[in-house]
């Protein structure tokens, strides 16, 4: 019976601790962002940095340019995740690893390979 208590306790504080940090998240990500660095399994990478922009506009849509071509859909923040779906597709998730003002970096995992996107806010 304690522990069944102590379960509920911790997940409404949980509960409200993330559902503070998904707002905090979902506001600061709004915006212009450039990358600046690429790794991937901590080295630099062959992928154009410079050439990635992430756009999220406060209705949920974002727009995604890499190397002149974009993609577009919709977009939400939970907790350290962004889940992105670009039109027609499916659902896609990567981890924010860092969020203030100016930097975003997204962690990543394509086919086994840890990747590593820097962003700045332009």
């Amino acid at each position: 019976m304690k522990s069944s208590f102590l379960i509920t306790v911790f997940f409404s504080t949980s509960l409200l601790f993330t559902s503070c940090t998904d707002n905090k998240n979902a506001e600061m990500i709004k915006g212009k962002w450039t990358g600046v660095e690429w790794l991937v399994d901590g080295s630099a990478s062959s992928y154009n940095a410079p050439g990635t922009v992430f756009e999220f506009e406060d209705k949920g849509k974002y727009s995604f340019t890499y190397n002149g071509t974009v993609e577009s859909g919709s977009y939400k923040v939970e907790n350290d995740m962004l889940f992105t779906t670009p039109e027609k597709q499916t659902e896609m998730m990567v981890k924010i690893a860092k969020l203030t003002t100016d930097t975003l970096i997204f962690e990543m995992n394509r086919s086994g390979a840890a990747e590593k996107l820097t962003l700045v806010k332009k």
